[in-house]
């Protein structure tokens, strides 16, 4: 097993779930309509519904392995099973971050897109693959260069990152998004809504 606990893994996406779901029902208290609504639907709506179905297989799938025979790894975020990736068929293996979680990536076969584990702070991780591996596969401490293909988000972060995300900075984007959202929907600021306290 490489991560101790499915809640470790999953509260990350639980914390953007939430925030993505604030947006949404901050847009609808503001009264966006039209165009302003379907745009903040669009794009906080779709991801906070995709980030909802990751958090539940984060939660329901079994834990990732490392094994003699190789590493058991889910191929996406909403995968709710593990795929078998025999040690001949990995052709690189890193460590690096996705915003504060701490992942190990492994491209194996034909595919373009890493394979993926949230794993615990430490060496244990790498260590298990040198081991169990019997030295043929290296974990390197950072990703490669970024991917050429795929979507921008993908080609942006697909490989990770060397550092961890500082809460302050994760969290800035958010309430920035927040803040902003009367404006960028041409709505009347929540202060001035009927439903502030103190509005009648």
């Amino acid at each position: 097993m490489l991560v101790r606990s499915r809640w470790q893994a999953a509260v990350p996406l639980g914390i953007t779930v939430v925030f993505r779901a604030l947006i949404v029902a901050y847009a609808l208290a503001l009264g966006a309509q039209g165009l302003m609504l379907f745009a903040v639907l669009a794009v906080f709506g779709v991801t906070g519904a995709i980030g909802l179905l990751a958090f539940v297989a984060t939660l329901t799938a079994p834990p990732a392995e490392v094994t003699g025979d190789g590493l058991r790894l889910r191929e996406l975020a909403v995968s709710t099973g593990l795929t078998d990736i025999a040690w001949p068929e990995v052709r690189a293996a890193w460590i690096a971050y996705l915003g504060s979680q701490r992942c190990l990536f492994v491209l194996a076969g034909d595919r373009d897109r890493p394979y993926f584990s949230p794993v615990p702070e430490g060496p244990g991780a790498a260590a298990a693959v040198r081991d169990l591996s019997g030295g043929t596969v290296t974990v390197a401490d950072e990703p490669p260069p970024r991917p050429q293909t795929g979507s921008p988000v993908f080609r942006l972060a697909g490989y990770g990152r060397v550092r961890r995300t500082p809460l302050a900075v994760a969290v800035l984007p958010w309430v920035a998004i927040l803040v902003l959202l009367p404006w960028l929907t041409h709505t009347t600021p929540a202060w001035d809504q009927p439903w502030w306290p103190g509005n009648h």
